[in-house]
């Protein structure tokens, strides 16, 4: 994975965990990496995937066991899914007005993109 500069690297790895969640990579109620198996595979520190799994379990998507590991929360893929595309949404709907661009010009590029 590569990181981007602007986000805090922890927070990229939270994100990239949801998202393997919200995909089905990752199933309700299942088991994930440990904290050492993601910190080889993300190239990263320990430290940086626990503060990840810190900001997992605050959102409430993971639980961590003592001594068993951590699982995701069942039933969390599509209120994660609604919440995650909400927050990009936004996002975008901002940036896009930041440049002046209307609502009927981002439905139209929309629209347009995913007749390609």
């Amino acid at each position: 994975m590569r990181f981007r500069e602007d986000i805090p690297i922890y927070v990229q790895i939270s994100n990239d965990i949801k998202e393997q969640i919200i995909s089905g990579k990752l199933h309700s109620g299942g088991k994930i990496q440990s904290v050492r198996e993601y910190s080889v595979f993300y190239e990263v520190t320990a430290l940086t995937v626990q503060r990840a799994m810190q900001l997992l379990e605050a959102d409430g998507v993971v639980q961590t066991k003592k001594g068993i590991g951590s699982f995701v929360v069942s039933d969390v893929q599509l209120t994660l899914k609604r919440k995650m595309v909400s927050t990009h949404v936004q996002e975008f709907i901002q940036r896009m007005g930041n440049m002046g661009i209307t609502k009927e010009t981002v439905l139209k590029l929309i629209q347009e993109a995913y007749v390609q």
